[in-house]
């Protein structure tokens, strides 16, 4: 008994390759597809270790120091005291 051999053999009018085409524009758009998804991956990841690494009364409240704890505490306090960067202050009429 022989095996069966198979043979694959590629064809241009291939209907059902719909991701290989080779037109500019399609290339174009792939590009910048490709390129999104990888600026909102950095976003999130920055945004992740921005989150983890602010302080926090959970952070805080577990300091088993009480100098390092009340430095938490004073270093948070700041943080949330901050004017806002552009456009918060009070109307002056």
């Amino acid at each position: 008994m022989q095996a069966e051999e198979w043979h694959h053999t590629e064809t241009q009018d291939d209907e059902n390759d719909v991701t290989k085409s080779e037109n500019p524009e399609d290339l174009a758009d792939r590009f910048g597809i490709n390129l999104a998804l990888l600026v909102l991956c950095v976003a999130f990841l920055i945004a992740a270790v921005w989150l983890f690494s602010s302080p926090s009364f959970e952070k805080c409240s577990a300091l088993d120091n009480v100098t390092q704890r009340m430095a938490c505490y004073g270093e948070l306090r700041n943080n949330l005291m901050k004017p806002p960067a552009k456009g918060g202050e009070m109307p002056a009429g």
